[in-house]
């Protein structure tokens, strides 16, 4: 009988020591993953010998690498308190893209507290048990009494300074002087820059096994597509990671965990430079290069692939407004930093809000072609210091 392809299954583990393989337990390291591939590469070297006659040989065959890639979509732990480090292993992966793990397992204050004077429409002052250290909050999930109940008053921290002042991501529609705050339960994911760890994998395919060692990210996307009437897709994680072979086996495939249903982006926020605008699609991409240093004392002649660079782009299809609305021309004209902030969930521990906190404008260019104009473009991030990032979070209410 053939090996079903549905069989495919990836487990993932954080290397102690880059290039060392570190076997994945077949248990507690799987996630469940989307379009899985696992790609064998031949490194060969076309010598051209000669050989008396208008026939060569073929390529000398040297070795081998191994490319995983696939698309995991975005759903929470569940529950009301973050797991501990180490434990998501879709933030293995977030961790390998340069993503910091932060954890906030108990909520700063422990029960909401007002808010104090000084705050304007798109910025507030925390209160009296905030820390007076600047971007201490940055990149991380508030909850805001003043913006509405449950997940409407969930935004996140743009920047903070040392008097507290807290700078958001979106405008409410009066001054936040009233109302209380709470730094919520929430898994943060910061962009830095930072090295990541590399990965081992093992990908199974069938009844066959292989595993990865020196695993670096090649390719990574964050993708935020609207689940509409006339668009079904979720929200999720395109990866590709590429390294060496540890081994192949005969070892039937387990059984990936089901977890919660995944949250489609819809009935939440999405802001644009402090504007709430309706959208098709929002897609973060990390073009990145990877390269392994030589190494004539390794097996492979080649040390743990690495993520040599990065290059981070914004691309945004969204409905076409005034621009007395949104000047996104003048935005360009300007190339100053704006941000972008899309929030969305289902419950505590399945809850997410993404932050790009500064983004210059390209161009964009209209599109008629179908009901409705849109304008697409992109965006360019230029920072690295918790420039972009991705919150699970674990509101006390919903």
């Amino acid at each position: 009988m053939g090996d079903l392809s549905l069989a495919s299954v990836l487990a993932l583990k954080v290397e102690p020591t880059p290039g060392v393989f570190a076997a994945p337990n077949n248990t507690t390291d799987l996630i469940t993953c989307a379009e899985l591939k696992g790609n064998i590469q031949g490194i060969t070297a076309d010598i051209k010998e000669f050989t008396g006659t208008k026939h060569r040989p073929g390529p000398k065959v040297l070795g081998k690498t191994f490319e995983v890639s696939g698309r995991i979509l975005l759903r929470g732990p569940g529950g009301t308190t973050p797991p501990a480090a180490d434990v998501l292993v879709i933030g293995r992966l977030l961790r390998a893209a340069c993503f910091a793990e932060s954890i906030v397992s108990v909520a700063i204050p422990a029960a909401p507290e007002p808010v104090a004077a000084g705050g304007t429409t798109s910025s507030v002052v925390l209160g009296a048990t905030a820390a007076a250290t600047i971007d201490l909050y940055k990149g991380k999930m508030v909850q805001l009494s003043h913006l509405g109940a449950g997940k409407k008053g969930l935004s996140m921290v743009r920047a903070n300074d040392a008097s507290k002042l807290a700078v958001l991501p979106e405008t409410s529609d009066t001054a936040i002087t009233d109302g209380n705050w709470q730094l919520i339960k929430q898994i943060a994911y910061m962009f830095s820059p930072g090295d990541g760890p590399s990965l081992s994998a093992s990908v199974w395919l069938g009844s066959r096994r292989v595993d990865g060692v020196g695993l670096a990210i090649s390719a990574f996307k964050i993708n935020l597509p609207t689940s509409s009437k006339n668009s079904q897709d979720v929200p999720s994680i395109e990866f590709t990671l590429t390294g060496d072979v540890q081994g192949a086996y005969d070892d039937q495939a387990p059984m990936p965990p089901v977890g919660l249903a995944v949250p489609p982006f819809r009935d939440g926020k999405l802001w644009i430079a402090n504007k709430q605008l309706g959208g098709s699609s929002v897609t973060i991409d990390f073009t990145a290069q990877v390269a392994a240093p030589p190494n004539p004392n390794r097996p492979t002649g080649s040390e743990a692939s690495q993520t040599t660079e990065t290059t981070r782009t914004v691309d945004m299809t969204l409905n076409q407004t005034t621009l007395a609305n949104f000047d996104d021309i003048g935005m360009a004209d300007e190339q100053g930093y704006y941000p972008l902030y899309a929030m969305w969930g289902l419950a505590s521990g399945n809850c997410f809000g993404v932050l790009v906190s500064d983004m210059r404008f390209n161009y964009r260019s209209p599109d008629n072609s179908g009901d409705f104009v849109t304008n697409t473009g992109q965006a360019f991030v230029d920072g690295a210091d918790r420039t972009i990032n991705l919150v699970f979070g674990f509101p006390p209410t919903f």
